[in-house]
């Protein structure tokens, strides 16, 4: 259905944001290329706005100049974009059964992510049929340092990989006390290294039991967990049966995605 002028309100908008939005809309297996004269004349904007649009779009890797040329193409950002998308459309297509049945044996809310720079991203959950279920939902984010899920896939990075990432990089969270300094996680990561998984609670009232996932090539591609109110029966147990059955679950997600234990 249509937007009506009802359905948007317009003082919400970013002009930029749009005008670059409507910029890469206009390549296409039709178009592949253009020049700033035919974009400025399909958008029925100023050259001057064009070559701004398009300089900040070529600068972030979203267009590409062709050599020797004055066109234009879509540049290997938007790609990326793409391959993302598919893959985490790949990851929840392979997790759902397996989150949505852990989530029916376990009684509590069961959730996929993987990592976005620093945060975590949501990619997946599994509602608890309880009264009361956590609310990390699909698309929302939290520094992965400070979530069960993000521990989960940092822990199984190599040391080193963690060190560069995280160098010189404020890891202050409101609302969450530790790890506060590099220090400080790199410990958490050594412990939850040794033990296979991440357990505890991260926020008050909350706990969790979290494991990575990997792909075919062995790579970690994401994590999930089991996290919910204390009070649900099953989170009593956390580094017992649950943690068997997240592991069991993390195993077989990664079985899925082709991964064997000889990798």
């Amino acid at each position: 259905m249509d937007k009506t002028s009802e359905d948007v309100n317009s003082s919400y908008m970013v002009p930029g944001l749009l005008r670059g939005l409507s910029l890469l809309g206009l390549f296409g297996k039709d178009r592949p290329a253009m020049r700033l004269t035919d974009i400025a004349k399909e958008l029925k904007l100023s050259r001057a706005t064009v070559f701004r649009t398009v300089y900040t779009l070529e600068h972030e890797g979203y267009l590409v100049r062709l050599k020797d040329s004055n066109y234009y193409s879509l540049g290997p950002r938007v790609l990326t974009l793409g391959f993302d998308y598919l893959h985490s459309q790949e990851l929840v297509e392979v997790a759902r059964p397996i989150l949505d049945g852990l989530r029916d044996t376990t009684g509590a809310s069961t959730h996929m992510a993987l990592i976005d720079d620093f945060d975590v991203l949501y990619i997946y959950r599994a509602a608890s049929h309880q009264r009361l279920s956590s609310n990390r939902h699909v698309g929302s984010r939290l520094p992965a340092h400070v979530s069960s899920i993000g521990r989960a896939i940092l822990a199984e990075l190599p040391e080193s990989v963690v060190a560069e990432k995280y160098a010189g990089y404020d890891l202050r969270v409101e609302n969450y006390t530790e790890p506060a300094t590099f220090d400080e996680l790199k410990e958490c990561l050594r412990v939850e290294r040794e033990r296979g998984y991440i357990a505890g609670s991260f926020v008050s009232g909350i706990s969790s039991v979290a494991v990575a996932i990997r792909d075919s090539e062995g790579n970690v591609v994401a994590g999930i967990n089991v996290s919910d109110y204390e009070s649900i029966p099953c989170m009593k147990d956390i580094h017992g049966k649950l943690k068997d059955k997240v592991l069991a679950a993390a195993s077989e997600i990664s079985r899925r995605l082709g991964h064997t234990s000889s990798l």
